[in-house]
């Protein structure tokens, strides 16, 4: 047996409140300020417009938002990357458009990328995880544009063709290199901001 083997077979399993980082108060309340963080920043990148070319129905840009959602629940976990989706959505909606939309499920959508991504735990200082956590992270926004392609075929009566057209082809083009390229970066960047700053606040 290996000696990286041995190792994590000696790690003691964490709970599932643990891992949701939700075992005690002081827990479930930097959990939930987490999410209160995630989703303003996620909020004042969503008001940055950022350039696009159309190419028919499919359109190429970036959404460093999206990313925001994935990182969340790199570093804190699931919960936090739900309601930081959820939550950031719902303000910028509100906020940059004056509206709410649907129930707000189209928001809660947007929470399982953020959900997904949060399954799994990372070390951001190595390569390897960081690939992990851009494969998870296309695998939830997948999730999430089936999800709001769904909400809008059954609840809001979206034409088959105007849902997978104008809403399916536009988020997949973008959420997808968005979190494929940017969630990895963006998870190291903030690995190292902390390990330069707050050294003891990394895992």
């Amino acid at each position: 047996m290996s000696e990286e083997t041995q190792t994590e077979s000696q790690e003691p399993k964490k709970t599932i409140r643990e891992r949701l980082h939700i075992q005690d108060g002081k827990m479930l309340t930097h959990t939930i300020l987490f999410s209160i963080l995630g989703a303003i920043i996620f909020t004042l990148l969503a008001s940055i417009e950022m350039p696009y070319t159309m190419y028919g129905l499919f359109m190429l840009s970036f959404a460093p938002a999206l990313a925001i959602i994935a990182v969340a629940g790199a570093i804190r976990g699931p919960i936090t990357g739900l309601l930081t989706g959820y939550l950031g959505v719902l303000l910028s909606d509100f906020l940059l458009h004056g509206a709410v939309v649907t129930m707000t499920l189209p928001a809660l959508s947007y929470g399982v990328l953020g959900f997904v991504v949060g399954l799994a735990s990372y070390e951001l200082n190595n390569g390897k995880s960081l690939l992990k956590l851009s494969i998870l992270s296309v695998i939830g926004m997948v999730f999430t544009t089936l999800l709001v392609v769904m909400i809008g075929l059954i609840v809001e009566g979206y034409a088959t063709l105007v849902a997978l057209g104008f809403v399916m082809l536009p988020l997949l083009t973008v959420g997808i290199p968005s979190v494929l390229l940017l969630t990895p970066l963006l998870a190291r960047t903030w690995h190292y901001f902390m390990t330069m700053f707050v050294p003891d606040a990394v895992e």
